[in-house]
């Protein structure tokens, strides 16, 4: 008895080692099937959002095709009118909590789909022919994917309907984010020294210190703008570029809620530190940004001195370049021209 005992043993041992072994190293291999769920509220009517800044949202569930191991993915959507239509007429649909088999979308993002898949020119002719009164029945198949990892991407064989969905007019607009610091428009002169970034302020943040996403990229949270760097005061004690209370500072908000956290974007968590680039912004800065950071990025100027910035926000990523420039995109990479 005693010697089966000892083989059993080894045997468990031999077997818990490759089990380890396996889960320490598993295999990727590309998914051939994959399906999304029929939607247990399909027939429920609901409407679509006018308002991009509108957080309703309805859901899509799929589970995860097999890539060999449990991957972490990005799941989002395509949406459709008719289900045998081509590819080039599925639009792609962000799903809120990408990494969630349990897709929960906007409706707002929805709507603006319907609108481009009917072909709708402006309000006026969603409004002509009478589209707000209509129910639409939606298609929607799941996608799938590991990023970075090519030929992950695996669209759901099947597709789902939604049947009562009525929608609103809806088009997406240039989102924006926000410069507070030492900085002067450039066309209008409006200096901001550090204006409290408050409700209160919001017109004169909107006209004069606004960065904004580019039209052709309305979506990506990719923000551009164009500012002048004002001076601090020349007969301050120690004006020179190592001294960080020298430089012009600024930072960015997302949202006007006062000075706190909750929307700021900052170079450091710390309130008021100042990241010093002086030596090296004229050639081209890029680096981090922190979110909910209160910390500045500061440059010394001796007179009015204009730069062109570009806020990564989802990458959390600033660029700064000398100069008042067109921007244009490589990717997520922007060049200045």
């Amino acid at each position: 008895m005693k010697k089966f005992a000892i083989i059993g043993a080894l045997v468990a041992v031999a077997l818990s080692f490759t089990s380890c072994k396996q889960e320490e190293d598993p295999q990727y291999h590309a998914p051939t099937t994959f399906t999304i769920n029929e939607p247990a509220l399909k027939d429920q009517a609901f409407r679509t959002a006018s308002d991009m800044t509108d957080t309703e949202t309805f859901n899509l569930f799929c589970s995860q095709p097999d890539y060999g191991y449990a991957a972490v993915c990005n799941y989002s959507a395509l949406v459709s009118l008719d289900p045998k239509a081509p590819e080039d007429q599925w639009l792609a649909l962000e799903n809120t909590t990408p990494a969630s088999a349990k897709m929960s979308i906007k409706t707002f993002e929805l709507g603006v789909a319907v609108n481009k898949l009917l072909q709708v020119a402006d309000a006026e002719d969603f409004a002509n022919r009478d589209l707000g009164n209509k129910e639409f029945v939606c298609y929607f198949k799941g996608v799938c994917e590991i990023p970075g990892i090519e030929g992950s991407r695996i669209v759901s064989s099947n597709a789902v309907t939604y049947n009562k969905v009525m929608i609103n007019y809806a088009e997406k607009t240039p989102a924006y984010i926000f410069i507070c610091g030492d900085i002067a428009n450039i066309e209008t002169g409006a200096a901001n020294g550090f204006l409290a970034p408050t409700a209160g302020n919001f017109d004169i943040y909107k006209e004069n210190f606004a960065l904004f996403e580019p039209e052709d990229m309305i979506g990506e949270k990719l923000y551009v703008g164009s500012f002048n760097l004002t001076p601090k005061d020349s007969s301050m004690d120690n004006f020179n570029a190592s001294n960080p209370d020298a430089c012009a500072q600024f930072r960015f908000f997302t949202d006007l809620l006062g000075w706190s956290a909750d929307a700021s974007l900052g170079s450091n968590e710390a309130d008021f530190y100042c990241l010093n680039i002086t030596d090296k912004w004229v050639a081209g800065y890029s680096g981090d940004v922190v979110t909910k950071g209160l910390g500045n990025w500061g440059a010394f100027v001796e007179v009015p001195t204009a730069v062109t910035i570009v806020v990564d926000q989802p990458n959390l990523k600033i660029y700064i370049k000398e100069g008042k420039h067109e921007v244009s995109f490589v990717g997520r990479d922007p060049e200045f021209n």
